[in-house]
């Protein structure tokens, strides 16, 4: 027989024993994965609305509530994608995980670009700034560059520390205090320049 072949069977055999007991551990009781500044359904927004419902019904089975500001608009539709895929692979594990059907599917990532924060356009000039580097490198780790414009200048310093809170939650290296301080004061000049602030 092909020494190839039998090494195939060997790792198909393996992981069938894996994944078996991995779908025992999940039947005993879903674990839920920690989200950053993870909702209860009343926080959603639009808490009374079909996407938000939907959102608590089926994310909230393996994980905490996403904010819908966690992503940018743009950035949902394949976030969305990836939990499908991650979904699919969890119910083939446990019969308590359900799977939102097509028209749910849809209202879902509605709902979600619907209350995504506003990413910088990839075709914005603002990308090719110096400073825009520091923004990019520490943002872009977990969602898109956020557009300055979007928030007063004076919430950008909460909005900053409150992300870098969550990478080291993440075990993701923290911002120092001079590139905390560069990515606030592009975002705040930025928009202080756009609005005339």
């Amino acid at each position: 027989m092909n020494l190839s072949f039998l090494r195939l069977i060997m790792v198909l055999g393996i992981l069938f024993h894996f994944s078996n007991s991995m779908a025992g551990e999940w039947e005993k009781g879903i674990k839920r994965v920690v989200i950053p500044g993870g909702l209860t359904a009343d926080q959603l927004p639009d808490p009374q609305s079909k996407g938000a419902a939907l959102l608590a019904s089926y994310c909230g089975q393996c994980h905490n509530l996403p904010s819908p500001k966690m992503h940018s608009t743009g950035d949902w539709p394949m976030r969305f994608e990836k939990m499908m895929d991650h979904a699919m692979l969890m119910a083939g594990t446990s019969p308590d995980v359900r799977i939102p059907v097509d028209k749910e599917k849809k209202e879902l990532v509605s709902y979600l670009e619907k209350n995504g924060f506003r990413g910088l356009p990839a075709n914005s000039l603002l990308r090719g700034e110096p400073q825009a580097f520091n923004v990019m490198w520490f943002c872009s780790v977990c969602h898109a560059m956020p557009d300055p414009d979007q928030f007063p200048a004076k919430e950008w310093g909460k909005i900053v520390d409150r992300m870098n809170s969550y990478r080291k939650k993440q075990g993701r290296e923290e911002m120092s205090n001079s590139d905390r301080k560069e990515v606030i004061n592009f975002l705040v000049k930025v928009r202080q320049y756009n609005k005339g602030d």
